[in-house]
């Protein structure tokens, strides 16, 4: 298995153990609010030459978009499937669309994952878990109004990437997500209430997005996710495995 990136998805299937014939391309961009072409190209350069490898050593591509409001578009509580039109509401949505249909033209064979908010170690600061545990420990913390994440466990996403590998499906798509978007208030009071701690709220009013995807295929080809703990309480389990105050 080769893994091009070096961010919390990609040393999360160093570490996996796994060995597969398989190309894990875990390269993106820093931040999914960028508008910097400079960023888009260097990702597309990278998996350019990365399906070039793939292709000339008969090796699967893996690689991660976004199953988020960026590509599927604002959400009006119906789920989201992969066989949907997409409608990006970004640079960043544009630019997923943009790779994902690269990698569908060159003909080389692959599995394309449109994961969630994903949650593990090694993470940046400024991504969504790191930021607000900073912002509770600095007795601030900022909460958008309408906003709703899908939060799913690094570990959980390296299991069934790596059961859908084992799989029959070929030249895909799956969306990967625990299927229980939480609203960032539920976020914000579980931190809090983890913490002992009182801070002071600061809400950023946003556009309401109803925000919700399919798991049907994830579901129906990884049967290990029924023993994943997907539910309502989902999200907690996952900040309790990686965050402590």
């Amino acid at each position: 298995m080769e893994v091009v990136g070096d961010g919390m998805i990609a040393r999360a299937f160093v570490n996996s153990g796994l060995r597969m014939d398989v190309m894990v391309f875990a390269a993106g961009v820093s931040r999914s609010t960028t508008t910097e072409a400079t960023e888009f190209r260097r990702e597309a350069d990278l998996l350019h030459e990365a399906i070039g490898r793939a292709r000339a050593g008969r090796r699967r591509l893996l690689y991660f978009s976004t199953a988020s409001a960026h590509l599927y578009g604002n959400g009006d509580g119906s789920p989201r499937s992969e066989e949907d039109p997409v409608r990006p509401t970004t640079a960043y949505g544009r630019h997923k669309v943009a790779m994902e249909e690269m990698i569908r033209t060159s003909g080389v064979d692959h599995l394309i994952l449109r994961v969630t908010e994903v949650v593990g170690p090694h993470q940046r600061r400024h991504q969504l878990l790191p930021a607000l545990v900073s912002q509770v420990s600095d007795g601030v913390v900022t909460v958008y109004r309408g906003a709703r994440r899908d939060l799913i466990d690094v570990a959980d996403l390296v299991t069934i990437a790596a059961e859908l590998l084992c799989g029959d499906l070929r030249h895909a798509t799956v969306n990967i997500a625990s299927g229980h978007p939480v609203t960032a208030e539920e976020i914000v009071s579980y931190l809090l209430a983890m913490s002992g701690r009182a801070a002071t709220k600061v809400y950023v009013d946003i556009p309401a997005n109803d925000y919700n995807v399919s798991t049907k295929r994830m579901t129906q080809h990884a049967p290990s996710t029924g023993r994943m703990g997907f539910s309502p309480t989902y999200y907690r389990n996952v900040i309790d495995r990686y965050y402590r105050f």
